[in-house]
């Protein structure tokens, strides 16, 4: 009853288990992207940590009771880390005014534009008057170093020119 065929063939031998190396070209592929995206967003990072630096320092010096003038100085201070120190350093007055105001969202600027009157016209008054409006506009150096800084690329651009 056995077939003699049957006798003739080669016992089977089982395949060796597949190894996980080397690898598919596909995984390459995901590998050098994972580690280029995880670069590039490494990378990212570290320059906006770098660019609101500046911002940080300027946020840190703030505390309430200071004079407006030094208020004003803060603020100068931080533009002339991201923008060219002789166009920020001459600026005073109405110019000042204006400047703070163009870095700002046309909501906010209508917002704080009866204020930087109010402290442009300050330097006449009484020291003794000036109690509250130090205080908003601690309030407000507070907020235009938060909301403006670090300006974007479009509103650099625009001093250079």
């Amino acid at each position: 009853m056995t077939n003699p065929a049957l006798s003739e063939l080669n016992p089977i031998i089982a395949a060796p288990a597949a190894s996980w190396w080397p690898l598919a070209p596909g995984w390459y592929v995901v590998a050098i992207t994972a580690v280029s995206l995880t670069l590039l967003l490494t990378l990212t990072i570290v320059r906006a940590v770098r660019r609101r630096r500046i911002r940080r320092a300027a946020l840190r010096q703030l505390q309430p009771g200071l004079a407006l003038n030094e208020l004003n100085l803060r603020i100068k201070q931080a533009c002339m880390g991201y923008y060219p120190r002789k166009h920020i350093a001459q600026l005073s007055g109405r110019q000042w005014r204006d400047f703070l105001l163009q870095q700002l969202s046309e909501r906010n600027a209508a917002r704080y534009y009866d204020l930087l009157v109010e402290v442009e016209q300050a330097s006449y008054r009484p020291f003794a008057e000036q109690a509250e409006l130090q205080q908003r506009y601690y309030e407000f150096t507070k907020a235009w170093l938060k909301l403006a800084l670090p300006p974007s690329k479009a509103q650099r651009r625009r001093i250079h020119d």
